[in-house]
């Protein structure tokens, strides 16, 4: 009996099923967190209609949030594991980073 490669092995076990949801979770959660405190930065810096930095913040916050989610799940399953890992990776190491530079679209 041989030893199977990789690419053998993802193939008998199904991985390519648990790839695609893995990255679409992996991508939601990356999603929510990136827009979410983007938004949420942007709306508490513009201060709203009435000056309320802290409302705008909050509607900046939940809006990107859900905005996150759906386009981090589509990034997810349109790109696989590999590049969306990737994006996680850049996201959290910046986040853990108060000497990293911002991130940008």
């Amino acid at each position: 009996m041989r030893e199977l490669t990789s690419f053998e092995t993802q193939n008998v076990s199904g991985a390519g099923f648990f790839d695609f949801i893995g990255a679409v979770v992996v991508g939601a959660v990356t999603g929510i967190t990136a827009f979410g405190l983007k938004w949420a930065m942007s709306g508490g810096s513009a201060g709203g209609i009435v000056g309320a930095g802290i409302i705008s913040g909050g509607v900046g916050l939940v809006v990107g949030a859900v905005v996150g989610l759906v386009d981090g799940a589509l990034y997810g399953a349109i790109n696989g594991w590999s590049t969306t890992s990737a994006w996680f990776n850049e996201i959290v190491e910046n986040q853990f980073d108060p000497n990293a530079s911002v991130v940008t679209a």
